[in-house]
């Protein structure tokens, strides 16, 4: 009969890399949707396909490891096993470099200029529809007005638009919505936050909840290479002793 240390690190590393699994198929749908939305809305998309790219490798990767070690574990497969703990060396050593380059580059690259492109070319050009609704639908989803405050209007010497009005741009164009929008701006009820500090704020939000996602799964898969190495050792440390047993009553 196996030892029980044995089939509770088959449990575990099993189980371990079935959620492993499932992650990585979460991170790909993301990826993929996310993917669909940047074709179809390119002007909407806050992440380069290129990082999306690079994610949906990386779950794809994390994927077919964790199966590895799934097939590694409940078969007792030594040299799976093996491959598997390396492919998740690997997959945390770059997981590592990419956390660190990302926090660097967010540091240092600042993302207000192309905001602030945007806003100048709302704001000057009439004919720019696609820019106009850009602009509507991030000020009245982010509940805020401008690039700074809704102090960069008057600065370009033009109206608060009714986006930046909680009451009015919810509304279609007529009699109603110009009076909520008037009575906006007379009782400057409208949104006082810049789009930049939203924006900030969101993808600060995000990026914890990213960087603690990842802090969790690289320990589990540290876990894993932890398990895998330690099954690896206990199986080649059986199967000796069952080799001497066998030899010892031949011999006998």
């Amino acid at each position: 009969m196996k030892p029980r240390s044995l089939r509770c690190m088959k449990f575990f590393l099993t189980l371990f890399n079935t959620v492993c699994i499932l992650f990585g198929l979460v991170l790909m749908g993301i990826c993929v949707m996310n993917l669909r939305e940047k074709k179809f809305h390119p002007e909407q998309s806050a992440v380069s396909k290129g990082v999306l790219v690079f994610i949906l490798t990386l779950g794809l990767c994390l994927v077919v490891s964790a199966v590895l070690g799934c097939i590694g574990a409940l078969r007792e497969h030594v040299k799976i096993l093996y491959v598997h703990a390396s492919f998740f060396i690997f997959l945390v050593s770059v997981e590592v470099v990419v956390s660190v380059g990302g926090a660097i580059l967010s540091a240092w690259v600042g993302g207000s200029s192309e905001l602030r492109l945007q806003f100048y070319k709302n704001t000057t050009v009439d004919d720019d529809f696609n820019n106009k609704a850009f602009w509507d639908k991030l000020q009245s989803e982010n509940h805020c007005c401008g690039v700074d405050g809704p102090q960069d209007y008057s600065i370009l010497r033009r109206d608060i638009p009714p986006s930046c009005c909680a009451r009015a741009h919810p509304l279609r164009e007529g009699g109603a919505r110009k009076h909520l929008h008037a009575t906006c701006l007379s009782e400057r009820t409208y949104y006082m936050k810049g789009c930049e500090e939203s924006l900030r704020q969101k993808k600060a939000l995000k990026g914890n909840i990213f960087i603690s996602t990842g802090v969790v799964f690289a320990l589990l898969e540290i876990l894993c290479i932890v398990l895998a190495f330690w099954m690896t050792r206990t199986i080649r440390a059986e199967r000796r002793k069952l080799q001497q047993n066998l030899q010892a009553h031949f011999e006998s």
